[in-house]
């Protein structure tokens, strides 16, 4: 999930920015990576409060895990309503978000509106 504002924020420069969105574009065709945009139009919504991280591992047979992470240091939550809330976080974005393909023409239009003309 990327805030449609992190697509436009510069960080480094114009060439930089640029680059960062031609790598977001590649990933874009990845099978095991999923990119959405999460547009402006999107409003407020929970996950705004702060990054997190949903780990699971079914192939183990353990239970979800949240990561929680900020300057101070991280936290891992475990118990399954902790886990339940955040689930129910993740959903809400996600519906919020243009889907992986929106995403992928929102990345693509930005990034060749951001290039420079050639000579």
């Amino acid at each position: 999930m990327l805030a449609e504002g992190a697509l436009h924020q510069e960080v480094g420069g114009p060439a930089v920015l640029c680059e960062q969105l031609r790598h977001l574009e590649g990933l874009t065709a990845s099978p095991n990576v999923t990119i959405q945009v999460i547009p402006f139009r999107a409003g407020a919504h929970a996950s705004m409060a702060g990054p997190y991280v949903i780990l699971g591992f079914p192939e183990l047979g353990a239970s979800d895990v949240v990561l929680l992470d900020n300057p101070s240091g991280c936290m891992w939550l475990e118990q399954p309503p902790q886990i339940a809330e955040y689930q129910g976080l993740w959903d809400d974005v996600r519906t919020r978000a243009l889907s992986p393909v929106e995403s992928a023409a929102k990345i693509t239009a930005l990034k060749t509106s951001k290039e420079p003309a050639a000579p």
